[in-house]
């Protein structure tokens, strides 16, 4: 075999390289961005963390990868991907460049055995009529409608000096834009303004964790505040993040009449967590507060 390889002249070693060369199946992924500076903008975290990521292409998503190991090794790739989402890198995830596709059995055709047939009364047919789902368009106006009556029971505190979490309020995952159940709470927000329009407010933001990353927001031009339309993809810190979200709310407040004179906003990041970032309850380090200054 290998003088018939020589005499065709192909090198052993060439055959070997290219055996090596195959890209391994598993690869932990710490970030996947659209831009791709924002993915070399991650990048430079990652190294500081003492790894040695690279940046790979998935072409068909058209998405920029943060790969910080590869390997063929099943076990090893979950294991470690554990570890990785209980340190900075909470988000880490496991690509399969090649997925298996999934094996399905053939039935056999079992032995037709006839049987005698004895002589039996047909049953009466009783008609169950199973409770319909409901659709998730039905499950998320349930869902809206619980939170306006939890939000309509509350009264929003209008002493000086009072600091008081605003209940309610969501973001979209990587994004300053706030999902639609939250606009019952700011809209509460919102008429306590107009019955005391002497009142001045400070908004507080706060994040999970103070990591960069990609930041989503609305482009300059949308006035679209609960929906990811008219989004652009960014790159910040989390006090940029903290920062963005508290003016989400401003700017919602200034489009519904609020005067803009009357509000200001201080960002925090993650520097003022309620529970350790890698708690069950950190969501609840996300959030928004409103400062009574006036």
């Amino acid at each position: 075999m290998k003088n018939f390889l020589l005499a065709c002249g192909v090198s052993l070693s060439l055959i070997t390289y290219h055996a090596q060369a195959q890209t391994p199946q598993y690869a932990i992924v710490v970030g996947a961005f659209s831009v791709e500076a924002n993915a070399n903008k991650f990048l430079k975290f990652v190294r500081s963390k003492n790894f040695k990521p690279v940046i790979q292409r998935n072409e068909e998503k058209n998405l920029f990868y943060v790969v910080v190991q590869e390997t063929n090794d099943h076990d090893a790739v979950i294991e470690q991907t554990k570890k990785l989402q209980g340190s900075v890198f909470r988000d880490a995830w496991v690509f399969n460049r090649n997925p298996a596709p999934p094996v399905i059995e053939q039935p056999k055709p079992e032995p037709v055995i006839e049987q005698p047939k004895p002589v039996i009364e047909e049953p009466k047919v009783v008609e169950v009529v199973k409770p319909k789902k409901p659709s998730p368009e039905d499950s998320a106006r349930a869902a809206e409608e619980k939170i306006k009556a939890e939000v309509a029971k509350k009264i929003m505190a209008t002493k000086k000096g009072t600091m008081e979490k605003l209940d309610y309020i969501y973001f979209y995952r990587d994004a300053s834009v706030l999902r639609p159940e939250s606009k019952f709470a700011i809209d509460q927000l919102l008429m306590m303004l107009k019955e005391n329009p002497k009142q001045v407010i400070r908004i507080h933001g706060h994040t999970n964790g103070n990591d960069p990353g990609k930041i989503i927001r609305r482009t300059d031009e949308s006035t679209d505040f609960f929906s990811l339309k008219n989004t652009i993809e960014d790159y910040g810190s989390a006090k940029e993040l903290s920062q963005l979200r508290a003016e989400q709310i401003r700017d919602y407040l200034i489009a519904s009449g609020i005067d803009k004179g009357r509000m200001s906003i201080k960002a925090w990041g993650g520097k003022k967590p309620l529970f350790p970032v890698d708690d069950d309850r950190a969501e609840a380090n996300v959030r928004v507060e409103i400062e009574i200054v006036k």
